[in-house]
């Protein structure tokens, strides 16, 4: 009769179940650290792997001494340690190149060195800045922006920056309150600014204007039935003030009746469409403003008599009192009342606008150069050939007559500019030229107002004119670097060579020579 078998556990079972432990436990441990971040729970998983490896290897020492006796280990452990010591030495290179990184431009145009001009900004940075760029993805401005801001982050670890999709992220975006693509937001500290054009020029000068630790004082002038800048209803200017605080201005109401002066801090005195006269007083007030060194915006649409005309009359420039027409408008569903710009000048406020702007209900201007020699006026934006400035609208309706209205283009805005001569030398000083007043001069108000500062480029014509009048000055100019085309030109011989070398007959000889070895290693 036969006796049952009995079954005995595999032979050196303990090994076995320590060195699954051990691989268990790592897994694990690896796993935790990476799920719970800061937590304990992974050394302990670690630990644990460590314990069972060190049983393992006391329980398996006659095999592990076998093992590590043979030619194969040895051969194996001699290249382990080649592999972790090339490793090893990579990653030092890797760390020194990190803390100590090293550029060389070899770009024809030094497309990335950076001016000397902003190396000196750069230097003199007070606060960390961030640099925030929404683009629509893979897009050439992206790239751009992401070339620029490594070239940034290079010379200065107070720079960060990231771009943003604004499609794929539409919550950052409404956080900033980014309405265009390519709008790139700069700040530092409480202090923010934005651009539209991507270049070393634009955001040296945002880097500038942020990097100001006093905020420059806007002053709008209210009390005569103007829009008010704490007004949100769609006739009010809040969005002006917004838009202006954004950019790192202080903005707040004038009332010259009380004050009886503007303030020696106001950087830029903003009057729009006053319903009412200003006061002979005030009149005074600004003309004193302005003739000692002020700068104005004003925006006085059709029908307004706020005494400032005067001024500008002085200057030279004449608010004609008509109404445009643009029949063009309402290709794009507005009103005739409301031209519609396309064409600016070459003047720095617009020399790189792309956006139409809207003037609903404007009036033209004019310039005479007879009345006031020292007046550089620059037109900005002009209405298109089609449009006529109407001197009178009978019953909704308007027909150009040829006697009384003025045919298009017009200006609708301009920029002013005064120069004074300081004492001859026979006197003890210089006779170079100095800047007197600047003034923004637009024969519209509405444009500006809530209703319409987010259309087109309304409120980036605003915020321009602004900067101009404000920042224009005390900013640097950075020649921008051409792009150099050097186009490479190869024969079919060379095409050829091109392909068959790297990729038939390079990986060719390296495959031959690795099966070469291999072999001769198998016959050992």
């Amino acid at each position: 009769m036969m006796r049952p078998a009995i079954l005995s556990p595999p032979p050196n079972w303990p090994g076995r179940m320590a060195g699954a432990v051990t691989v268990l436990a790592l897994v694990t441990g690896v796993t935790l650290d990476l799920w719970f971040p800061g937590r304990p729970y992974g050394l302990i998983g670690l630990g644990v792997a460590g314990a069972s490896a060190v049983l393992w290897a006391v329980i398996c020492r006659g095999s592990l001494s076998g093992w590590l006796g043979r030619r194969s280990t040895r051969l194996g452990a001699n290249t382990a340690v080649i592999v972790i010591a090339t490793v090893a030495i990579l990653a030092m290179i890797n760390v020194l190149a990190v803390r100590h990184s090293a550029r060389v431009d070899l770009s024809q145009t030094g497309a990335f060195t950076l001016a000397p001009q902003t190396v000196k900004v750069l230097d003199a940075l007070p606060k960390d800045v961030k640099m925030t760029g929404f683009f629509q993805k893979g897009s050439e401005p992206e790239a751009k922006f992401k070339d620029l801001i490594e070239t940034y982050r290079h010379r200065s670890a107070k720079i960060s920056g990231e771009a943003i999709d604004p499609d794929t992220h539409p919550a950052a975006a409404k956080q900033y309150g980014i309405t265009q693509y390519d709008t790139v937001v700069i700040e530092s500290g409480s202090r923010e600014a934005r651009i539209r054009t991507v270049d070393e020029q634009e955001v040296t000068n945002a880097l500038i204007r942020v990097g100001k630790d006093r905020k420059k004082h806007v002053a709008v002038l209210d009390g005569h039935g103007e829009p008010s800048v704490d007004d949100k209803e769609p006739t009010g200017f809040s969005q002006v003030k917004e838009g202006l605080e954004r950019e790192g201005y202080q903005v707040a109401p004038l009332l010259l009746a009380q004050t009886g002066a503007v303030p020696p801090e106001t950087a830029v005195v903003i009057i729009a469409d006053p319903q009412k006269p200003l006061l002979p007083a005030e009149e005074e007030a600004v003309s004193r403003y302005a003739s000692g060194g002020g700068r104005l915006l004003l925006l006085l649409g059709p029908g307004t008599k706020s005494g400032a005309e005067r001024l500008t009359e002085r200057w030279g420039v004449r608010f004609r009192g008509d109404t445009i027409i643009d029949p063009v408008a309402r290709l794009f569903g507005e009103d005739y009342t409301t031209p519609l710009i396309r064409t600016y000048s070459e003047h720095d406020i617009v020399k790189d606008f792309r956006l139409a702007t809207f003037f609903p209900l404007a009036q033209s201007l004019t310039f005479d150069t007879s009345k006031n020699s020292t007046v550089d006026y620059q037109p900005l934006a002009m209405t298109s050939p089609d449009s006529w400035g109407e001197t009178q609208i009978i019953g909704g309706k308007a027909r150009y007559d040829p006697g009384r209205d003025t045919r298009g283009p017009m200006d609708v805005a301009a920029a002013i500019s005064e120069k004074k001569a300081l004492p001859t030398a026979s006197e003890g000083a210089t006779d170079h030229p100095v800047s007197g007043f600047s003034g923004v001069l637009v024969g519209n108000a509405v444009f500006a107002t809530n209703r319409a500062f987010n259309k087109s480029g309304n409120g980036d014509f605003l915020l321009s004119a602004v900067h101009w009048l404000t920042e224009e000055r005390d900013l640097i100019a950075i020649r921008p670097k051409e792009a150099a085309s050097s186009p490479l030109f190869l024969t079919a011989g060379q095409k050829r060579a091109v392909f068959w070398i790297p990729v038939v007959v390079i990986p060719g000889i390296v495959t031959i020579f690795g099966l070469t070895v291999w072999r001769r290693r198998r016959r050992l």
